[in-house]
């Protein structure tokens, strides 16, 4: 419980308070419609669990950034201003907040003070240079236990400060999970002391600077979690390490898109690549402590590549595969499956296995389901996966103004706020939800759902995130209840301004609202105009 124990008389305001919290609580109710309680300039705090200091000070600081200045100070007795406990009797991310004579919070956990704290800057209001809080109780929770953002670091380089900016807004609007896709063909971001030449020169990160992400993280109840794309999207491995990694290539299979696929496919039937996948993997686990998940990405393989790879042929053979490279491929998934298990952390891929298929894929899995074309989530759920939905529409964040020629593929809020966490649709022809949306009955195998932000430059992300990400979370943190659209944008508005002061950045995406891809009849985005 976080008592703020303000002392001050209730100040009178001239309007009556409205909810502005996103996303919107599930229960909230004002004691008064014209009196705020001002919070003091000096706030001592006392907390029986130092583990929730780290919050407490943030919330402070941003304060502070929203221009309002405050002095913080921790007290052992228990006539501080602030008293801050968890309560165990609230669900893992409940939180509860009571504004009357003071300023009670409670949470079931350390992210559910993070939300607490979040809701407070929402609600803050400020008359003089007074720091008003409305006199009201809230009870809240979320729907959705996975709430994620993914970060594409391999395809365009992004630097400290603006993750950081990033993990910020996270917070700010509640989400759980971050996601960083480390790994691709384009480079290599994770710095590996065992195989040093995989990082990319000039695009990596040092083991310093991403423990130091993993804390900012941990300290705002945001936890990282890494991706190391394998065995397809891996030209790295193969170019730094080919003696290791490299198949012998005899024929060349063709791509998703029916084009020639180049070499990016790990020889998944060498021993050697285990081994070395087993050390990497300790060195990621050794810095993303924080995470109970590992991301192998498992997607977009052209397994065909290994046809004809000696080693390849002789795994195949050794474990009964019938000569199937396809079923090599699910062999793989299983046996990395075993591996990141033993150190005691849960597997998650991208949607790539097949639904049919000798060798099965654990069920203990957890699918990232994007494209609705390998294999479709209404089958996934009947054979019993737990899903993440990364639907492409509305959940891809593509690019960041146009480049190339080509349009950015990316929704409006407007279309982010019309989805449900049940359903997936895709532009793409081929795959069935291009036709028409899947929607699912409500079921707990889809545990939440992640928007994923790909190829986007470093100062184009935030502008192209921060009026898409609020109405994301909006529908898994409340997946019943639906405020209507214009005024939830018009809180938007007003929450948006002061994430502005906190990350110091105001820029906004000149490609919003009224702007959805368009294609050319074949599921392909249409060229822009000369």
């Amino acid at each position: 419980i976080l008592i703020i124990g303000c002392n001050e008389n209730p100040i009178q305001i001239s309007h009556t308070p409205q909810n502005k919290i996103i996303p919107t609580p599930k229960e909230i109710k004002y004691l008064s419609n014209k009196k705020c309680l001002k919070l003091p300039k000096d706030i001592k705090v006392y907390s029986s669990d130092a583990s929730l200091r780290p919050i407490v000070t943030i919330f402070v600081e941003q304060l502070n950034l929203l221009g309002h200045k405050h002095q913080l100070s921790f007290d052992k007795t228990t006539n501080a201003n602030m008293s801050i406990m968890l309560d165990e009797t609230l669900k893992t991310e409940e939180y509860q907040i009571n504004i009357d004579q003071s300023v009670i919070l409670s949470g079931g956990s350390y992210k559910a003070i993070s939300s607490a704290m979040s809701s407070m800057l929402h609600l803050i209001e400020k008359k003089d240079d007074h720091t008003l809080f409305p006199m009201v109780e809230i009870k809240d929770y979320p729907d959705a236990p996975y709430r994620g953002l993914m970060i594409d670091l391999a395809r365009r380089w992004h630097t400290i400060e603006t993750l950081k900016k990033l993990i910020d807004l996270s917070a700010f609007y509640k989400l759980n999970y971050m996601q960083l896709h480390l790994t691709d063909d384009q480079s290599f971001t994770f710095p590996s002391e065992a195989y040093p030449k995989l990082a990319t020169k000039g695009r990596h990160y040092s083991k310093g600077e991403l423990l130091d992400l993993v804390d900012y993280s941990k300290r705002r109840g945001i936890t990282l979690i890494p991706e190391i794309d394998i065995p397809g999207h891996s030209k790295k491995f193969i170019e730094t390490y080919p003696e290791i990694f490299s198949p012998k290539l005899k024929k060349w299979g063709k791509n998703m898109w029916g084009g020639d696929a180049f070499n990016n496919v790990i020889n998944i039937g060498s021993e050697k690549v285990y081994s070395a996948l087993d050390v990497i993997l300790d060195e990621v686990i050794e810095i993303f402590h924080t995470s109970p998940y590992i991301h192998i990405g498992a997607d977009e393989a052209t397994i065909d590549n290994l046809e004809g790879d000696p080693l390849a042929e002789a795994m195949m053979k050794k474990e009964n595969l019938e000569g199937n490279v396809h079923e090599l491929y699910r062999h793989f998934i299983v046996r990395m499956n075993d591996m990141v298990k033993s150190k005691n952390k849960t597997m998650c891929i991208w949607e790539g296995f097949k639904r049919e298929g000798k060798v099965q894929i654990p069920k203990d899995i957890i699918v990232f389901e994007f494209e609705s074309l390998y294999n479709l989530p209404n089958h996934l759920v009947e054979d019993g996966y737990t899903l993440v939905n990364t639907s492409w529409v509305p959940l891809y964040v593509v690019g960041t103004g146009i480049e190339g020629g080509w349009i950015p593929r990316k929704w409006e809020p407007k279309k982010i706020y019309s989805w449900n966490m049940w359903q997936w649709e895709n532009f793409y022809h081929k795959s069935p939800a291009s036709k028409k949306p899947i929607q699912l009955d409500k079921t707990p195998l889809v545990i939440g759902a992640q928007m994923c932000a790909w190829e986007q430059t470093d100062d184009g992300e935030i502008p192209s995130l921060r009026r898409r990400v609020p109405p994301f979370v909006e529908r898994i943190w409340n997946t019943d209840y639906k405020l209507p659209y214009e005024e939830f944008y018009t809180n938007l508005d007003k929450t948006d301004n002061r994430l502005s002061a906190i990350i110091n950045n105001s820029e906004q995406d000149s490609l919003l609202v009224g702007y959805n891809i368009v294609d050319d009849g074949n599921g392909l985005p249409i060229r822009a105009k000369d």
